[in-house]
């Protein structure tokens, strides 16, 4: 691929594109919460590599940043990939990351989603070589911000060992198709996101033999991933508790996300092939079910919580979701959904958990996205503003962020802003 469809568009255009589909990427102490469902799952999950008894890693350096590669993990070019890990020995509490970096599924969304990661060195030529920044590094480096941060003492995770898992696959972390092929575009793409992270927790539960507490996150692609994969991860640390919070990627149902959108992500990454099979009778409607497959997991766990972080107005989703537009004709620009429209699409989530108790939501007004790896963390409150370079913010005068996170790390859940 190239970037002559992107240089073709109108420069505004163009880069509100890039924006949207590119810009939503990467780059506490609190006690261990308390869980009597002894790992409850649901006997009918997916389990695309998860948990063989893979052999531990070796070698990390305390509170420095370590790459792992893996042979059998490949990118969306084929290319191999891996994993970032950040060890604190003194700690038994493990963040698991999922990096963000939009998605692939037509012509448009495929040309500016990266499909390689610079540490396995397969970003040296291509779309994605200007990634590789002076450092040839997509791992948080200096100067980290939002959770990377470990210096920073309102940092709820900031002495937790760190996992960073690259998104390079296209597919929100639900991919189990390595023969993908999108219309408009040459050739087959390794859809293997899911994949892929059972490769890694094959590794990663021998490695945190003694772990009490597991936060699965991400940003963007990764917080649709880290709700996407939550049942494997749970599975895979069985007692353990495991604790989820995505910021920036609501799986919304429709109208707000139309069915022909869930479609095409069902049918080309293998979505729906993770989901519904766990869900059963919870889900109904298997071409609309993605806040109903939410609720079916939330209920199998009600001793551990669940949480989701955005915007009101995300200006990067709402321009995302704008692809399922006049039943999702073809568009090389999207039409963003309507902010008054993206609103309702949150509360709606919100309202149709409102039955499970260990269910959150943090909603600040603005378009920002994502929040969790940016300086905006310690500056947000619910229902306040922010600036666009997360430098500031206003209104609302709700409670702080990063108090959020901390009660939701021990155990309290909370509805805030709007």
């Amino acid at each position: 691929m190239s970037l002559s469809i992107l240089r073709a568009l109108p420069l505004a255009s163009a880069f509100a594109l890039a924006l949207a589909l590119v810009g939503c990427g990467s780059n506490s102490t609190s006690p261990p919460a308390t869980s009597t469902d002894a790992g409850t799952t649901d006997a009918g999950a997916t389990d695309a590599g998860t948990t063989d008894g893979g052999a531990q890693i070796t070698g990390l350096k305390p509170k420095t940043w370590t790459w792992v590669p893996f042979a059998g993990a490949h990118c969306g070019d084929g290319s191999s990939t891996g994993i970032g890990i950040n060890l604190n020995p003194s700690s038994t509490k493990l963040m698991i990351y999922l990096e963000g970096g939009g998605a692939c599924f037509n012509a448009t969304t495929c040309l500016i989603t990266p499909s390689c990661f610079p540490e396995s060195g397969s970003c040296s030529t291509g779309t994605f070589a200007s990634w590789k920044d002076g450092t040839a590094s997509r791992l948080p480096s200096s100067p980290l911000r939002g959770i990377f941060d470990r210096a920073n003492a309102q940092n709820p995770v900031g002495d937790w060992n760190m996992i960073y898992v690259p998104f390079c696959t296209g597919d929100v972390f639900a991919g189990t198709n390595p023969s993908g092929q999108v219309p408009g575009v040459t050739g087959t793409h390794e859809f293997v996101g899911y994949t892929n992270l059972g490769l890694y927790l094959d590794r990663l539960v021998p490695t945190f033999p003694n772990v009490k507490q597991v936060l699965l996150t991400g940003v963007a692609a990764g917080g649709f991933g880290a709700v996407i994969n939550y049942l494997r991860v749970a599975k895979a640390f069985g007692s353990v508790p495991v604790q989820m919070l995505d910021d920036s990627g609501p799986l919304m149902s429709a109208p707000y996300v139309p069915k022909c959108l869930q479609a095409q992500w069902g049918k080309l990454w293998g979505i729906d092939a993770i989901m519904l099979p766990t869900c059963g009778t919870d889900c109904p409607d298997p071409t609309n079910y993605y806040i109903d497959a939410q609720k079916h997991v939330i209920n199998l766990f009600p001793k551990r919580q669940f949480g989701l972080i955005d915007a009101t107005r995300d200006g990067i989703i709402s321009q995302f979701y704008g692809f399922g537009a006049n039943n999702c004709a073809p568009a090389s620009v999207p039409t963003a959904v309507p902010a008054q429209t993206y609103l309702e699409g949150l509360q709606d989530i919100r309202t149709k958990l409102a039955g499970s108790p260990n269910f959150g939501s943090f909603f600040f007004d603005g378009t920002d996205h994502p929040t969790l790896a940016t300086a905006k963390l310690y500056t947000l409150t619910a229902g306040g503003s922010t600036s666009a370079d997360g430098g500031t913010s206003g209104g609302g005068g709700g409670v702080l962020l990063t108090d959020w996170i901390k009660q939701f790390l021990a155990g309290t859940v909370t509805n805030a802003g709007p």
